[in-house]
């Protein structure tokens, strides 16, 4: 190789990818040239461990079910060895073979038992700092040969024992989030309060989504004192949980998560947020977020100091019915209004089956707007009147290339209401090369309309 190849990447930059790569691959990439590995060895390459379906397995013949992936001990127990006291972000995503997921937990908390029992200063997960651990196992009639139908299996039993197990080695958690554990009400209390315990004045971050089978409010995720980052499902919270969420003085940010899971909560009264507010002295930031493919539309919570509205990656659109409810709300709070990802459920192309009226009803009277995203297909028309109201209320505007329509869309009455010339509407709006321009001098962006592949990345 000359000079310039890839054996001569300073050792710094060959960390950063080698702690990207999966644990299956470093290896070989290891064998690549001495610089190799030398960042294979090197800790910063440990930095992130993934745990998932094919990590450190061999097939394996059993009688009752064929050829198999179980999970290799020999290797397991090197990796746990070698580079546990690497670890600072530590993820489990979802997997099919649940009992390789229950081995690899069942090493790992020995391993930590059997040092801390016998050492007093190693501490093998002692320096994990962020844990993530999502769960969606959905069994079909598939698997269980149609006696039960599809549904969705929670982890409780010995899985949930251990997870436990794991947990309680992790002294300098900081960060966790766990997702769609789905427990019983008694379960998810006691795995609550076993998280408490030791994490109570130590967490700064916890996402706990899904935590319950059923609708259950949680007292408990109001009792970490030190939180600086929050998010719930709503089915998760009552008005005692609200109460107790606001007196957490560290607390900045607040959300509200909503997925396909969420579709029988009901919102909070407005008593209760009337007395959050009291309570909370304007501390936090309260967000409404909506994931994956809700079966409703977005679950308002009236009364709230919302400050920003995020769908993000989802199936969920923006109606006039859903947009009347923001306006009315939240118009003296709201900060924020951003889609992310891209149009999952494409709209008609008649006016009346678009967003561009619930937009516009949105950035017309929510004037603290500070940042705009609109995912969803718009004409022209509407475009330049989102850049107009740019321009009076100073937010960002941020719209997707492919979703932009050449139709105007507007007439003249709607243009008085809003305070718009119609004839300058209309020339705005004749061709794409003039909207750009005029999109760019009203929000002072050199760029705000995305192509799909750009705006699929941006950081909203």
């Amino acid at each position: 190789m000359s000079g310039a190849g890839w054996n001569s990447m300073p050792m710094e930059l060959l960390e950063q990818i080698f702690d990207r790569i999966p644990p299956k691959n470093k290896g070989r990439c290891s064998q690549v040239c001495r610089q190799w590995n030398g960042a294979f060895k090197s800790p910063r390459s440990w930095r992130s461990f993934t745990f998932k379906d094919g990590v450190f397995v061999r097939r394996k013949y059993t009688q009752h079910s064929g050829w198999q992936y179980h999970i290799d001990h020999l290797r397991l127990r090197s990796l746990i060895t070698k580079t546990t006291e690497q670890w600072r972000t530590f993820t489990v995503e979802p997997v099919t073979n649940l009992f390789n997921l229950y081995e690899f937990f069942r090493i790992l908390a020995n391993y930590c038992q059997h040092y801390e029992k016998f050492t007093k200063n190693i501490r093998p997960l002692g320096k994990v700092q962020t844990f993530n651990f999502k769960w969606h196992l959905h069994v079909g009639d598939a698997e269980t040969g149609g006696f039960i139908a599809d549904k969705d299996v929670g982890t409780g039993g010995q899985m949930l024992i251990s997870l436990k197990n794991v947990i309680q080695y992790l002294h300098g958690l900081k960060s966790l989030t766990l997702e769609d554990l789905q427990l019983t009400p008694q379960e998810a209390t006691d795995f609550l309060l076993t998280l408490l315990e030791k994490f109570q004045e130590k967490l700064t971050y916890l996402s706990l989504l899904n935590a319950t089978l059923i609708p259950e409010p949680l007292l408990q995720v109001g009792c970490f004192l030190k939180l600086k980052t929050l998010l719930v499902s709503p089915q998760m919270l009552c008005a005692d949980t609200l109460s107790a969420i606001a007196c957490l003085e560290q607390l900045e940010n607040f959300s509200i998560v909503q997925d396909e899971k969420s579709s029988q909560s009901p919102d909070i009264c407005r008593d209760a947020w009337n007395m959050f507010i009291r309570q909370n002295m304007g501390r936090t930031r309260v967000w409404l977020i909506l994931r994956g493919k809700p079966q409703e539309s977005l679950i308002i919570q009236p009364g709230a100091p919302v400050h920003g509205i995020r769908m993000e990656n989802s199936a969920g659109q923006l109606t006039m019915e859903l947009a009347e409810q923001i306006a009315n709300y939240y118009s003296e709070t709201l900060h924020v209004f951003v889609q992310t990802g891209l149009e999952r459920m494409k709209r008609g192309k008649k006016m009346e089956e678009r967003v561009d009226s619930a937009l516009v009803e949105i950035v017309s009277r929510c004037s603290l707007l500070n940042r705009v995203a609109c995912r969803e297909r718009l004409s022209y028309g509407t475009a330049v009147i989102l850049s107009v109201y740019a321009a009076r209320n100073g937010f960002e505007l941020f719209l997707r290339k492919n979703a932009l329509l050449k139709k105007l869309c507007w007439c003249r009455l709607d243009m008085e209401t809003h305070g718009i010339l119609f004839n300058w509407l209309r020339n705005m709006a004749r061709t794409e090369e003039i909207l750009l321009e005029t999109i760019r001098l009203h929000t002072n962006m050199s760029i705000s309309v995305f192509d799909d592949k750009t705006y699929r990345v941006l950081k909203l």
